[in-house]
């Protein structure tokens, strides 16, 4: 999997829904969010584990645990949230969708690219325009700098 998508976050909805909370309580739920975020939205219902992600010991999760209750769908051995669920999946989407696009458009503008320097080459002249490598091979940016200063000398 690529990067992780960035997470949309509704400061006033958490401050409504949380009012109940102690700051402890606060910061414990939304670490545990984040970590959700991290994980794909998923965590395993294992306290210990939990403990040491919110960085707080077994029995302190295990009471803020209690109060976040009503705040997480914890069922099957598994934590989540529903919002973070819906969110998730839909950045996942956007995020999917936009590097396809983006891919689309980089294979579209290579196409040109090509197309341009082909027929660039087609039209030279020995004027302007594209020009060839000297005998093909590459020149050391120096080279036409130089070229360009002494044409520029009075």
């Amino acid at each position: 999997m690529g990067k992780i998508p960035m997470q949309q976050w509704y400061p006033d909805a958490h401050i409504a829904d949380t009012g109940t909370l102690t700051l402890e309580e606060q910061g414990a739920y939304r670490l545990l969010l984040d970590h959700l975020w991290i994980k794909g939205g998923h965590l395993p219902d294992n306290d210990k584990e939990i403990a040491r992600l919110l960085r707080i010991p077994v029995k302190k999760w295990q009471k803020i645990k209690e109060r976040l209750r009503d705040y997480l769908l914890i069922d099957k051995d598994t934590i989540t949230q529903e919002r973070l669920q819906r969110d998730y999946k839909s950045a996942m989407n956007k995020s999917k969708t936009n590097a396809e696009n983006g891919r689309k458009g980089g294979q579209k503008t290579a196409e040109n690219w090509k197309s341009n320097q082909a027929n660039a080459v087609a039209k030279d002249d020995g004027g302007g325009g594209a020009r060839r490598r000297t005998n093909g091979q590459p020149q050391h940016i120096s080279a036409p700098l130089k070229k360009l200063e002494l044409e520029l000398k009075p």
